[in-house]
């Protein structure tokens, strides 16, 4: 019996089910990893039945038989069909076997991709084995039976099916699910086409370990959010994106500090040097080695420039320039004085050869 008919052009009922060992992974999907959302497991009613949280369909385009459920809008609108659905096992629509039902279906817009969650209520008396592989997580896949409307991704193109998976034109050649209309039931399977479609405890990706394993949820507090300009309620991949930008950012911003403080750095030690070149030139034989080690190369750029001013005036006040000529006290400059006004002109006349 085939999985899936079209019944009408246009309009087809799947079933999201058992995936063929030889069919690889559709390209560029991801590894498995969800966090608990916040619709948590509900404490057990009775010694009789077992809950558990469950994704039921994702907004992704299945990985065999390529129906993109990723539209805008369309398996949100649809949300309403999971609730209260019966559950069986591996599709066997038989009234007398029959495991459980669904319950609080929601929307789940947290985890990547986004899609429709299901508590899952099923008996122990009904079937105490299957009941069993739940709670241990030997079972851990859902699949749905699902009537719906879609298109072709490529409605002009020659033999339209057998290209189904295959990118042609930089897309997967696909159905594309338009509208919803029924959810007929929700089976246990070994594993569903749906690769997401699977219980929360027990999708933890081996190579992911920041999988929350059944734990509960970290909250973030508005003006933790606000920092990073994110409102309402984002989710994690939103948050963890606007975290990485604002790292870079800080990143590219500490690269740029770095080159300020290195000359800031620079002219620091050059500072300090010179303070204790003038320091051991104002003390002679009473500077303390130290007072030179532990105070001037220790000191900050505002202290350093301060012991190079005293030690500056302290040693031209021991050792004052004159002029060898006049006497003339001179100051030490390593710049030419611009005042010229006090000089006396001279006439360029007096030194032509006639």
């Amino acid at each position: 019996m085939p999985n899936y008919k079209v019944i009408k052009e246009g309009f087809a009922q799947a079933r999201f089910d058992l995936v063929p060992e030889h069919m690889p992974l559709q390209k560029g999907s991801k590894p498995f990893s969800f966090e608990v959302a916040d619709q948590e497991e509900s404490d057990q009613p009775n010694d009789d039945q077992f809950i558990k949280l469950f994704r039921c369909l994702s907004a992704s385009t299945t990985q065999s038989r390529f129906f993109d459920f990723s539209t805008p809008g369309v398996l949100k609108a649809a949300v309403p069909f999971f609730e209260g659905v019966t559950i069986f096992a591996n599709h066997r629509m038989d009234v007398t076997q029959w495991k459980g039902y669904t319950q609080k279906a929601v929307w789940d817009a947290k985890n990547e991709p986004n899609g429709v969650n299901a508590q899952f209520v099923l008996d122990r008396v009904a079937d105490p084995n299957l009941v069993r592989g739940v709670e241990t997580g030997a079972l851990k896949s859902a699949s749905a039976t699902v009537w719906f409307k879609y298109k072709k991704s490529h409605p002009d193109l020659k033999w339209f099916y057998d290209h189904l998976g295959t990118e042609v034109d930089g897309q997967i050649v696909r159905f594309i699910v338009t509208e919803i209309s029924n959810v007929g039931e929700m089976s246990i399977v070994w594993e569903g086409e749906d690769r997401y479609a699977k219980s929360f405890e027990a999708g933890k990706d081996p190579d992911n370990e920041n999988f929350n394993h059944g734990e509960e949820e970290m909250e973030f507090t508005k003006q933790f959010l606000g920092q990073f300009k994110l409102t309402g309620e984002p989710s994690s991949n939103e948050i963890e994106k606007a975290i990485l930008t604002e790292i870079s950012c800080l990143e590219t911003k500490v690269g740029e500090l770095e080159k300020d403080a290195k000359i800031g750095i620079e002219y620091l030690t050059a500072t300090r040097e010179k303070a204790v070149t003038l320091y051991k030139a104002a003390k002679g034989e009473d500077a303390k080695e130290g007072f030179i080690t532990n105070v001037i190369e220790t000191a900050d750029l505002e202290t350093a420039k301060s012991f190079v001013d005293e030690y500056q005036e302290t040693f031209e006040n021991a050792l004052p320039m004159k002029c060898g000529k006049c006497g003339e006290k001179l100051s030490r400059r390593s710049s030419q004085s611009q005042d010229v006004g006090d000089k006396k002109s001279v006439d360029i006349s007096n030194f032509k050869m006639s």
